[in-house]
């Protein structure tokens, strides 16, 4: 009350419960009078009571008129730019929504296809779940065909462990087998 602007550092009179910022009422008891200046009544700058949720409210004040500011906008934008009144006719020939004074009055759209505009977005509607459940039908599709190959990579993956398996095997018997006839050609080399 003090500067007339948003609050900032709030701090609370405690003797009218009267809000204002820390710099403002810390210049007017130091300047002016050490007094409230809404009650009048003595004040020191200590006895001031410090209010943390003062910003947090004015934040949400702030976000609350952002959000009206911007319905207002959406609300204008449903609005015909001539006649300033709802859109309520969709204009077939233009593929254009229009109000019912630029239907009604000809101007620029005389004796052209008129429909009610909730029927159109109806349509609309329609035809938008219709697609989504094209593509709903064609993600579980996807979704089959990359289990599948995920079941073929698992296939694949086992089929080869296996072979590693066989040829390891195959070249373990082989070493044996070799170092059997080393041993048999060593021994039969010492005894001669």
């Amino acid at each position: 009350f003090i500067c007339m602007e948003k609050l900032r550092d709030a701090r609370l009179c405690p003797h009218c419960s009267k809000l204002c910022c820390f710099s403002c009422i810390r210049r007017w008891l130091t300047e002016q009078r050490a007094q409230c200046p809404h009650c009048r009544a003595p004040l020191q700058l200590r006895e001031l009571v410090n209010c943390r949720w003062a910003e947090e409210v004015t934040q949400q004040l702030d976000t609350l008129q952002l959000c009206n500011l911007n319905k207002h906008e959406e609300n204008e934008k449903d609005k015909c730019e001539n006649h300033h009144e709802k859109l309520s006719v969709f204009c077939w020939t233009c593929k254009k929504c229009i109000c019912h004074q630029c239907a009604l009055w000809g101007g620029m759209h005389g004796g052209h296809t008129f429909k009610p505009l909730a029927e159109i977005y109806e349509q609309h509607v329609t035809k938008v779940n219709e697609e989504v459940a094209k593509l709903r039908r064609r993600l579980m599709e996807l979704i089959s065909l990359v289990q599948e190959v995920e079941r073929n990579v698992e296939a694949v993956r086992s089929a080869k462990d296996e072979r590693v398996r066989e040829i390891r095997n195959a070249v373990e018997m082989m070493i044996a087998r070799l170092d059997t006839q080393l041993k048999n050609k060593l021994i039969t080399l010492m005894g001669q």
